[in-house]
């Protein structure tokens, strides 16, 4: 049995929480046991205060000392050696893995703060620090169910399918895959054709790649964590494959703000086919009408496509078969349509404010889920032009330092927006 004492200064908080559900079902088997301490019954005067101001001023008041660390303090001699934790935004972050070590303890003490906090001497009386996330809340009591009801629902037994905790989201590090039940069709809407197939191996790898699908597109920091096969790895890559770029020399703006045709240079075409080769990019595009310009353009290719530089380094080579030139946007777009067999959705980026912007999550989320092709359109010179923009589906959120200077070159912004969508 996992003993609960709960050192509050709202004891009541807690009476329908544990009457309810799983709570409930796990203290009448005798799994859990849930004791909760009134605070004030340890305050050392007739009032039973338990707050004071802060020292050296400032608003609200702070949770006093001596009631709380009496309060611990009686905790421990009647527990078994428990562990006691304190419930503050300052502590480490509650997560399945913790959960779960937490479950294996036979006694645990929360200490529910309120107010500003409790006094910072009170930390010298436990053992860990825990929150349950980057938010404000009224009191720990909250806290306190959320930890109460994380930790009892993995205890063996408590759960009525022995197997429901390590399906559930975050068991694997993972958010859990989409759930259906009946009707199989609602409004148009149809439950996937997989999980009526009655194929157990099929349902098995769709749950999988949905899990995966779904971490990467919302919780990219637990993805980067998840232990990939393979082949995951590569499926997983499939949305980089609908996803082109296009370098614009034309239409751009001048630093005058007249729209002019800006030079090739050998540098941006290395650089970002590189980049676009690193991400699985699948074709690199540079735009311009100069036919001087494409010829440049297309000597340094041949350099590295046929000539001495195919022999001298390969993996240049292979970066450089991804670049294409055209002489305008319209020219790209009708290609890659030819190719994939739909209008690709165009996404512009640009350092000027304004305009409603689509961020890095979301548009990493739709190379994920939909099935058409996105072409990322890139400016030189001070950027792509008002026309560019207005014809585009989808504006991308700027890259920003932090600093008053926001001029970086075309081809270090190219590889941090392809490391932000497409970056394991």
């Amino acid at each position: 049995m996992l003993n609960f004492t709960v050192i509050t200064l709202f004891p009541a908080m807690f009476a329908s929480p544990l009457s309810h559900t799983i709570l409930k079902i796990a203290q009448e088997k005798e799994m859990i046991s849930v004791r909760t301490v009134d605070l004030r019954d340890y305050a050392m005067d007739r009032h039973r205060i338990t707050d004071d101001y802060p020292y050296g001023g400032g608003q609200g008041m702070v949770m006093k000392p001596e009631p709380l660390i009496a309060a611990i303090e009686d905790a421990r001699k009647k527990g078994k050696n428990p562990r006691v934790i304190l419930l503050t935004p300052r502590g480490k972050a509650l997560n399945q893995q913790e959960a779960d070590k937490l479950s294996q303890e036979k006694e645990l003490v929360l200490i529910c703060g309120r107010y500003e906090g409790v006094d910072e001497r009170v930390k010298n009386f436990v053992d860990d620090e825990l929150s349950i996330g980057d938010y404000t809340l009224s009191g720990g009591e909250l806290a306190a169910m959320v930890v109460i009801d994380t930790v009892t629902r993995l205890i063996p037994g408590v759960l009525g399918n022995v197997k429901s905790p390590q399906e559930e989201s975050f068991s694997n590090g993972l958010l859990e895959y989409p759930q259906y039940t009946r009707p199989e069709e609602l409004k148009g809407m149809k439950v996937p054709e997989v999980l009526l197939s009655g194929d157990h191996e099929r349902i098995k790898d769709w749950r999988r790649e949905m899990s995966l699908k779904l971490t990467r597109a919302r919780r990219p920091d637990l993805f980067r964590k998840a232990q990939l096969a393979p082949d995951e790895r590569k499926s997983l890559s499939a949305g980089s494959s609908r996803l082109y770029m296009a370098l614009l020399h034309y239409p751009v703006y001048d630093k005058n703000g007249q729209v002019v045709t800006t030079a090739v240079t050998n540098m941006d075409i290395h650089d970002i086919a590189r980049s676009a080769r690193t991400y699985g990019v699948k074709r690199f595009y540079v735009v311009t009408p100069v036919k001087a310009l494409q010829k440049l353009a297309l000597k340094i290719l041949a350099h590295w496509e046929q000539g001495y530089g195919s022999r001298y380094n390969q993996t240049r080579k292979e970066a450089l078969a991804l670049a294409r030139l055209k002489d305008t946007l319209d020219e790209v777009v009708i290609e890659v349509e030819q190719e994939c067999g739909s209008r690709p959705q165009l996404v512009v980026t640009s350092a000027r404010p304004g305009g409603k912007r689509t961020s890095f999550a979301q548009l990493r989320e739709m190379l994920i889920r939909d099935s058409d092709p996105c072409l990322l359109l890139l400016g030189t010179g001070w950027g792509l032009t008002d026309t560019v923009l207005a014809q585009s589906d989808y504006l991308l959120e700027p890259i920003d330092g932090g600093t008053d200077y926001n001029h970086l070159s075309v081809r270090s912004a190219a590889a941090i927006i392809l490391d932000r969508l497409l970056g394991k």
